[in-house]
């Protein structure tokens, strides 16, 4: 999901202390249950989860449930990562509700999709009004991940991840912010950190993505940057995050509304210890 970078930044944290550095989420996680509440400026995302270690703190089983509810959609996931040193393998499965679907026809000669500009998006989903359509489905993904600290001040964390989605052919897809089929992607997430206590970190951001379409497999890639900190609006435990990807001259990429081949996201996180 959309998160998956967060998750793989927030929940290797240790338990604060006064003068909690910024950079605190690269620690390794704690035992035991969590809360974490993201809100993300169009919505907002409960998660509980538990963390169990095993041969020492490196390696770890974590336990997510969570439930999200959005400007576009409404979903539930559950979820499962196992952690051995550097190395972590996962899967979600879930189940999302779109009722801002937006779903295209086949273009001519041919074309993939009709329709599909950005302009062309923004005008079937004005921003006050119905899109008069709804798409339900299941998806399951599966990932792998790796954490590579090459000293303290960089960190490289890449994914590998195959998804299913069962959703329409030719619909727009809010988290990704592309346009494609149902049925199996794959992508690859490359971010190499920066980071230093008394900032936090960034990182340029490379993704390529293997999507389905018209019963072939579009590989496209994007690069942006990412960048997380520690804000202290709460005494410990909080971040913002930042992720911007851009495919230029793109059509069928992009968060629509602002007629760009731009996926930007920021998302605040507090995580509560149970």
């Amino acid at each position: 999901m959309w998160l998956s970078l967060v998750a793989a930044l927030a929940l290797p944290a240790r338990p604060a202390r006064a003068g909690q550095p910024r950079d605190w989420m690269f620690n390794v996680k704690p035992d035991g249950p969590k809360a974490l509440i993201d809100y993300f400026g169009t919505g907002a995302q409960l998660s509980l989860e538990h963390t169990l270690s095993f041969y020492g703190k490196a390696n770890t089983l974590t336990t997510r449930t969570s439930a999200l509810l959005a400007f576009a959609l409404s979903e539930l996931s559950a979820s499962a990562d196992l952690r051995v040193l550097f190395l972590s393998f996962g899967g979600t499965v879930g189940y999302r509700s779109v009722w801002r679907h937006l779903g295209f026809e086949e273009g001519d000669n041919g074309d993939y999709c009709r329709a599909c500009d950005r302009e062309a998006r923004r005008s079937q989903d004005p921003i006050f009004g119905n899109t008069g359509s709804t798409d339900r489905f299941p998806w399951v993904e599966g990932h792998a991940r790796l954490y590579a600290p090459f000293n303290d001040y960089v960190v490289l964390v890449s994914l590998l991840a195959t998804r299913f989605d069962g959703r329409d052919d030719l619909s727009y897809d809010w988290f990704f912010t592309n346009i494609h089929d149902g049925g199996w992607h794959q992508r690859w997430e490359t971010t190499l950190f920066f980071k230093h206590r008394d900032w936090g970190a960034i990182a340029p951001y490379l993704q390529m993505m293997a999507l389905p379409r018209n019963g072939e497999r579009d590989a496209e890639w994007a690069i942006g940057l990412n960048a997380v900190t520690r804000p202290g609006f709460v005494r410990r435990d909080d971040l913002l995050f930042l992720t911007v990807l851009v495919r230029p001259d793109d059509p069928y990429y992009g968060q629509h509304s602002y007629y760009l081949p731009l996926r930007a996201l920021l998302v605040y996180r507090m995580q509560l210890s149970l």
